[in-house]
């Protein structure tokens, strides 16, 4: 885009915010009385904004001006987008765009274009995170089979204990400044899809000799889990999710399922044609199954410290990406800030 086309898009998408801000700022007392759902949405708003990091200095304290941009930004989502509405949560995802960006406009954007990757978290029938906790489940089960093994022995198997990671991209679990360098990676796209379920991966991982030691059950995991928030090393999570990437894509055993998943190429291997696989080979891949070494430490999401042959490749337009690894390569797009105003 060029700086004149920006420009026009600001202004635009100016207009268009404001425009629906007016929507609900001039509806009157009677309009709302016979407005239910509206009612609700709004009602539900003001007790997240009231609630939400209420502790950092940008949303601290009475009559604090940032909470009413929050507060305008959510209601006026509300009308662009009457379906989904509000659901709890939400205002954890626009708080680190608005204290980055700090501009109302901008804010509402890049807020409605982020919704637009997440909205199936906020389905009214969870189907949306029922999928990803399948695929998180499916995801440990290939990278970490003991510790998969130890939770399913302890009613944990359905990975519940990970929904407020996956439905808000783990906001509350690290400090604004830590959330905002991992959503910045999580929205390049690279090195896979659905990193963000390798983030999870990661995060278990490194807590799994606890969770198996201690011979922790559904509570006791949950709690620990929960505990997690804020003790965190974003840098070392996301070079141990890197680190856990590059071993699912090198095992020889990889399966369609998990390929899918990360949206790899597929080839038509099973997961039962892997179990039926010779001795041989698995002699020759005892690590298979995809256990990684404490050992295993990559600096970004773009660069490979095994040898293998891994690249980044940019189009003349810098849009559109290519991730080579081994000869594989996965296209993918980026998504700027005004690339989500598009």
């Amino acid at each position: 885009m060029t700086h004149s086309e920006i420009k026009n898009l600001q202004r635009r998408k100016t207009e268009e915010y404001f425009s629906m801000k007016l929507q609900w700022r001039s509806m009157t007392e009677g309009q709302e009385s016979r407005f239910s759902e509206y009612r609700e949405r709004k009602s539900l708003v003001e007790k997240d904004v009231n609630r939400t990091d209420r502790t950092h200095p940008f949303y601290a304290g009475e009559n604090n001006p940032n909470l009413i941009v929050l507060q305008d930004i959510l209601m006026t989502y509300v009308m662009y987008n009457f379906d989904l509405g509000y659901v709890q949560g939400m205002s954890d995802i626009l708080a680190p765009l608005l204290l980055l960006l700090g501009n109302e406009v901008d804010s509402f954007w890049c807020f409605a274009g982020f919704m637009e990757k997440i909205a199936p978290n906020f389905d009214m029938d969870q189907a949306g995170m029922k999928q990803q906790l399948l695929h998180l489940q499916q995801l440990l089960t290939f990278a970490s089979p003991e510790l998969a093994q130890h939770l399913a022995q302890k009613d944990s198997g359905n990975m519940y204990f990970c929904f407020r990671w996956l439905l808000v991209w783990f906001k509350r679990e690290f400090s604004h400044r830590d959330i905002m360098r991992l959503w910045e990676v999580l929205w390049t796209g690279l090195p896979c899809a659905n990193f963000h379920l390798l983030i999870c991966v990661a995060i278990l991982d490194t807590e799994k000799d606890i969770l198996i030691g201690k011979d922790y059950g559904f509570t006791e995991v949950l709690k620990h889990v929960n505990d997690l928030s804020m003790r965190l090393d974003v840098d070392k999570i996301l070079s141990t999710a890197e680190g856990i990437y590059h071993q699912i894509v090198s095992a020889p055993h990889l399966t369609d399922q998990i390929r899918v998943i990360l949206g790899l190429p597929t080839i038509g291997r099973s997961y039962t044609e892997d179990s039926h696989s010779d001795t041989e080979d698995k002699e020759a891949s005892p690590k298979a199954e995809c256990s990684r070494t404490k050992e295993t430490s990559r600096s970004n999401a773009t660069t490979n410290g095994n040898g293998t042959d891994q690249r980044v490749l940019f189009t003349p337009e810098a849009d559109e990406v290519t991730l080579e690894y081994n000869g594989i390569q996965i296209s993918v797009v980026t998504k700027t800030v005004w690339a989500l105003l598009a």
